[in-house]
């Protein structure tokens, strides 16, 4: 999992350590090497000491960040080498996240990326500043970011309780050699993990500790977290960590990975993620829940209104004739954002997108919102963000796509990446899933659609099939809401 290169050099005749970044061709912003350096912090668990980084240095065509002469490792090697020691350096990295701010801690949907932790000598550890940490970010591949930081979200956590499951990953991540949540399925199937027992061990009342902070309900997060920040929780962990077992023995690196290889080819764990696959198909992603849910009757009403329209359209050129497979795409979420069904399925041939009974369900649902209220619920999040993110009637909710890309993967195959923002959340295991406006939130999701094109005979695109590929809930943006005059208009007040 870790490709991370450290090395000793000598700089000005003086002895460093230097760990590499990435290629050269990648620059390095300039307000990084001018002005004061932030500081890095060592810890053995009891005492803060400053750590400072000297600057950066092209080898071979590879920049290096370097520093003091020192020894370090990678924290993935508390699934090898520090494995044994892997319990007391988690408790270190807890005390150092809990005696720092939150400048300092600089979070990333509530997680603290691993690619600024390292084991220093001594078993201490080292906890890089901000300004490199963004170089380091910057800097390596994607895969490694998306290991080191975004695989690190527990999607049901909130988001004050985040910094307590990454620890637990860790723990997890010692003792069987892979991170709980980096399987697509695990994910989609509820986070699930696979249970920590089919690859090590653990004395009872240690994996119950890590399975406890896995699946703690809501409730149970805000009463450990309180009021308190992400930092300030941790000393809940510490309080809890420091007097558990964990007799486990360190391992080489190929060890470790025929373990891994070993437990995952047996029949309980092909079994299980069996299992989880066809979980993650019952919990129907797309499906809408709470208030936005549509009784089916209602849908069918509204459904035969436009169905001959619908018809029309098919024999009809499609509203995106003439427009090529990138244009049809962005035409896509602008009839997403815009709740337009039909205009969102003009251009498909043979089957619905994913996204199309989310939108017929809302928009029968502002329909008939419409027809009481004469009051479209719906604001597209592209007009609300361009208007600079204004309060919004609490009547109303934001929804639709920022799209960030759209690249070409093949002949007529395309995938596009975007923010979604619903008013409810798609995470099925949520335990209070009937959200309404009146909470003043917009969930956000990193998602990936697939969309595969035809070209049609009579003289344009056709979409042919389109899947979602992934998805990464984001934290969800808490919007500010006013209510109408008329709204606030009680009986009495308007004698």
């Amino acid at each position: 999992m870790d490709n991370r290169e450290i090395i000793d050099i000598e700089r000005d005749g003086y002895p460093k350590t230097a760990i590499k970044l990435g290629l050269e061709e990648f620059g390095v912003p300039k307000h990084l090497l001018q002005g004061e350096k932030q500081e890095g912090i060592i810890t053995d668990g009891k005492e803060i000491q400053p750590w400072y980084w000297d600057g950066f240095c092209t080898i071979d065509g590879w920049r290096y960040v370097y520093f003091d002469r020192c020894r370090i490792e990678s924290i993935h090697t508390i699934a090898t080498k520090h494995r044994a020691e892997a319990l007391d350096i988690v408790n270190k990295i807890a005390f150092a996240l809990s005696q720092s701010d939150s400048a300092f801690l600089d979070l990333n949907s509530g997680v603290f990326p691993l690619y600024r932790i390292y084991i220093y000598e001594n078993d201490k550890v080292l906890l890089l500043p901000p300004d490199l940490g963004d170089v380091v970010s910057i800097m390596i591949d994607e895969e490694t970011k998306n290991i080191e930081s975004t695989f690190l979200i527990q999607g049901r956590a909130e988001e004050s309780f985040r910094l307590i499951t990454e620890l637990a990953e860790l723990l997890y991540y010692a003792a069987a050699g892979t991170l709980p949540f980096s399987r697509e399925i695990i994910k989609e199937s509820g986070y699930r993990e696979i249970p920590l027992s089919l690859y090590e061990e653990l004395p009872v009342k240690t994996e119950g500790f890590i399975s406890f902070i896995f699946h703690a309900k809501s409730r149970e997060m805000r009463d450990i977290t309180g009021n308190r920040t992400g930092a300030k929780t941790l000393s809940w962990f510490l309080e809890r960590s420091f007097g558990l077992e964990w007799p486990l023995g360190n391992l080489t690196d190929e060890e470790k990975d025929e373990r891994v290889r070993r437990t995952e080819d047996s029949e309980k764990v092909r079994s299980y993620i069996e299992s989880a696959a066809k979980k993650a198909k019952r919990n129907a992603f797309w499906r809408v829940k709470g208030t936005v849910i549509t009784v089916l009757s209602v849908i069918g009403i509204f459904v035969a209104m436009f169905l001959y329209s619908y018809i029309s359209n098919l024999l009809e050129p499609p509203l995106t004739a003439g427009m090529d497979q990138e244009e049809i795409i962005y035409a896509v979420y602008d009839a997403q954002s815009n709740v337009d069904p039909q205009a969102l399925d003009t251009a498909v041939k043979g089957d619905d997108l994913p996204q199309s009974m989310e939108v017929v369900n809302l928009y029968v649902t502002s329909t008939m919102r419409y027809a009481y209220e004469s009051h479209n619920p719906a604001i597209n999040v592209n007009d609300w963000i361009a208007a600079g993110k204004p309060p919004v009637p609490n009547t109303s909710y934001i929804y639709g796509v920022v799209v960030d890309s759209v690249e070409k993967t093949g002949e007529n195959e395309y995938l596009a990446t975007g923010t979604w923002y619903t008013p409810f959340p798609y995470d099925s295991e949520e335990e209070d899933t009937a959200q309404s406006i009146e909470n003043a939130v917009v969930y956000r999701y990193e998602v990936t659609q697939t969309f595969r094109f035809e070209w049609n005979d009579r003289g344009w695109w056709n979409i042919v099939g389109s899947e979602i590929t992934g998805y990464t809930e984001l934290e969800p943006e808490h919007i500010e809401i006013y209510v109408p005059e008329n709204q606030a208009l009680t009986p009495e007040a308007s004698r």
